[in-house]
């Protein structure tokens, strides 16, 4: 045997057993195993471990070395400028207004372009870096930085560089660009400054004059209304108000007058009213003759007690007498000039003029009066509305006058401090700055040392073959049971010790197919592999040769109709085989004994490539149901699965199939396989992994089984491997290559 199978459950001790059949037969479907990231970088890195070290050693000194003597360390230069928030005046000290902004300002033209031109124009610079090229001021402007000292009245001018001449590049740098600052904007500000206090200070004297013009006319009409002229406008409109409503109610009376009168014209009486008529309709009449009544009383009285020429009664009758004639003179002009009129409701009657033209004549006077009083309240509404206007227009220059006032006065402070703009270090000596080469050899290191791995990785990655045993219970073989590994071993096997293990690996398979069988037993085994060259033809004789060692009645069925290697290792050259036997519905007479014994073997007989498609499930399963009937158990030595069609019939019929992987196996290979099975419904009972190396093979067997292959290895090379072992060895033919 050229090369054997080797497997191992986890790569500690004996294989894992299985999980337990079920008593349908089925497997049940796999438990897909966990991997963590870690877990997978190791698999990766597994067997590369010391090559990926000891490159990454390297390579980290490499990269170290690098990051430390490639970059120069950055020499820096530093000088100061003060710019003092306060001025002092005589009463006390002066704030300079928005002082953050004017330092702002003061930062952005020292790193502007204009100035960083102008300093490189410099003779010591030019001496240095004569190039004025647009790439020149770029990393001139990227070796600076300005900016101001917290809490502090200072701007910080700092120039990095790292070429050879840095120690002489960095203080030329500084001291030429606040030289440049102060030559470009020093008088420059002050000029700007004065041009802006000129202008405000026209706009002052123009906003006073304005005010005083607006002052003037306001005092000419407060003088012509009063100091109050909205009080006074609104006496006036309640004054106009009062007399319009005046004169409605005199057009309502002189409108009734003129109703009434023409009715008491058409049905009055031509009998002269008496004094009594008139005094129930006139009030002044009813006055005069109560009074006349209470005189005529008085007098009634005093002649009962008194004599007619007595002075009283005479007194009393002259006033009586006179209040008559009074009152006839009153009644008279009634007459003249009224009508009485008897309400229709009769409560009474009242004097109706026979003349309205005094009322006509008072009420358009009253008119007159309301027009003019009009045209007053007009004008005095439009003048007082002007001294509103005026005073608003003062309000808004007052404001204007009060900016003005604010900017002359903030830029005349700052007059004051471009004219004192100190400078307190032009330029430090120049000193190493952060140094780099640190970080570099860091940095170096770390993508040095990380590099071999990394392509490791990625070689593990691009690599997709089996490697290591436990590799075949991940996620390529869907988590199925690793049932156990065979050693890599040589054509010609001459180490006892080597066959011994190898003995006791194929042990191991059949002990982990026989566990847990139960009642319902797993007599059939199929065996297959995803590709040609696994070793499953190998796997099939010695597990028949174990099944016997340990007294069980075992079939070997060649059905690998191409290879046919199972028939060619036995030396069986038997013309009927297997097609036969399923055709003719008869087994015993096509199986043949070997000199091995409880060992038979139903070889393929005249079987071809193209006798594949005559085969059916059904005539299949028959011949497994009389092979059960004459022996113990029986296994079934195919094609591979991905590639030939008896393969999948057989997998379909057996209680349980083994898929072999040999080391350097595709995995896609074997996945297509395993979705393969699944997909026919084939009872899968495991892996086996072939060709294990030796560190492999060492982690799959105890330490106990290792000893006693160790002990036995001063015997006599017939007494060490034993019966079974022997048996294992002389089922391969030496000659030939362990090909399926």
């Amino acid at each position: 045997m050229s090369q054997e199978i080797q497997l191992s459950s986890s790569g500690q001790g004996l294989p894992t057993p299985a999980t337990p059949w079920g008593s349908s037969g089925s497997l049940g479907a796999p438990q897909q195993p966990q991997h963590t990231p870690i877990v997978k970088i190791h698999r990766l890195l597994r067997g590369r471990y010391a090559v990926a070290l000891l490159l990454a050693a390297v390579f980290a000194g490499a990269g170290a070395a690098a990051g430390f003597f490639l970059p120069r360390p950055a020499m820096e230069s530093v000088g100061l400028i003060e710019i003092k928030p306060y001025t002092p005046t005589p009463d006390a000290e002066k704030y300079i207004p928005l002082y953050p902004f004017y330092v702002s300002n003061i930062i952005a033209k020292l790193h502007s372009e204009r100035v960083i031109k102008e300093a490189m124009r410099n003779p010591d610079w030019l001496a240095h870096r004569p190039g004025k090229s647009s790439e020149a001021v770029i990393e001139f402007s990227n070796n600076l930085v300005v900016k101001a000292l917290p809490n502090t009245p200072l701007i910080q001018v700092t120039y990095t560089d790292d070429r050879k001449d840095s120690k002489e590049v960095c203080p030329i740098a500084v001291a030429s660009l606040i030289k440049t600052y102060q030559d470009l904007y020093g008088n420059e500000d002050v000029r700007d400054l004065d041009l802006r206090i000129d202008y405000w200070k026209e706009q002052s004297r123009n906003l006073g004059q304005q005010i005083l013009s607006k002052t003037l006319l306001i005092n000419q009409y407060l003088e012509t209304l009063g100091q109050q002229p909205e009080v006074v406008l609104q006496n006036e409109i309640q004054n106009y108000a009062a007399s319009e409503k005046e004169i409605h109610v005199r057009q309502q009376m002189l409108y009734d007058w003129e109703t009434e009168l023409n009715l008491a014209q058409s049905t009055v009486s031509k009998t002269p009213y008496t004094v009594e008529d008139l005094a129930r309709v006139d009030p002044g009449m009813q006055a005069m003759y109560q009074l006349l009544v209470q005189e005529q009383n008085a007098l009634s009285q005093a002649g009962t007690f008194q004599g007619q020429n007595n002075p009283r009664m005479q007194m009393l009758s002259n006033a009586v007498e006179l209040r008559k004639a009074s009152i006839e003179k009153n009644a008279k002009l009634l007459r003249e000039q009224f009508f009485i009129m008897q309400r229709p409701d009769s409560t009474g009657g009242v004097l109706i003029p026979k003349d309205l033209t005094p009322k006509r004549l008072e009420l358009a006077q009253m008119k007159e009066t309301l027009a003019k009083q009009k045209r007053e309240m007009d004008e005095l509404s439009r003048r007082t509305g002007e001294v509103n206007t005026f005073k608003a227009e003062v309000a808004k220059l007052d404001e204007s006058l009060s900016l003005a006032k604010k900017k002359l006065e903030e830029f005349e402070t700052q007059k004051h401090f471009a004219t004192v703009f100190s400078v307190v270090d032009p330029a430090s000596s120049p000193r190493v700055s952060a140094d780099r080469r640190i970080a570099f050899t860091a940095l170096g290191f770390l993508a040095g040392g990380g590099l071999p791995v990394c392509l490791m990785l990625l070689a593990g990655l691009l690599n997709p073959r089996y490697r290591y045993s436990d590799e075949t219970t991940g996620e390529q073989t869907m988590g199925l049971t690793l049932l156990g590994i065979l050693p890599d071993l040589p054509d010609r096997l001459s180490d006892p010790e080597q066959a011994s293990i190898a003995a006791h690996c194929v042990h191991q398979i059949r002990t982990m197919l026989q566990i847990n069988n139960g009642p319902d037993e797993r007599r059939v085994v199929a065996v297959t592999s995803a590709a040609p060259g696994d070793g499953k033809t190998s796997l099939t004789l010695a597990l028949g040769l174990s099944y016997a060692a340990c007294g069980t009645r075992t079939l070997l069925i060649d059905c690998d109709l191409v290879g046919m290697g199972l028939t060619s290792r036995m030396n069986v050259s038997a013309p009927e085989g297997v097609l036969e036997a399923i055709s003719h519905r008869s087994l015993l007479e096509y199986i043949c004994t070997t000199d091995i014994a409880d060992v038979s073997i139903l070889p393929v007989g005249t079987g071809q490539t193209l006798h594949a498609s005559t085969l059916s499930p059904a005539a299949l399963r028959r011949l497994i149901e009389e092979a059960k009937k004459h022996f113990d158990t029986i296994l079934v030595d195919t094609g591979p699965v991905l590639g030939s069609i008896e393969a999948s019939l057989v997998a379909a019929a057996a209680d349980a199939v083994v898929l072999t992987v040999s080391r350097g196996q595709q995995r896609p290979l074997v996945e297509k396989a395993v979705q393969h099975l699944q997909a026919i419904g084939a009872k899968l009972a495991g892996v086996v992994f072939n060709r294990a190396q030796a560190n492999d093979f060492d982690r799959s067997i105890s330490g106990l089984s290792l000893r006693s292959a160790a002990a036995g290895s001063g015997h006599q090379a017939s007494t060490r491997i034993g019966p079974v072992a022997r048996a294992v060895q002389s089922a391969f033919n030496p000659n030939s290559p362990d090909q399926d």
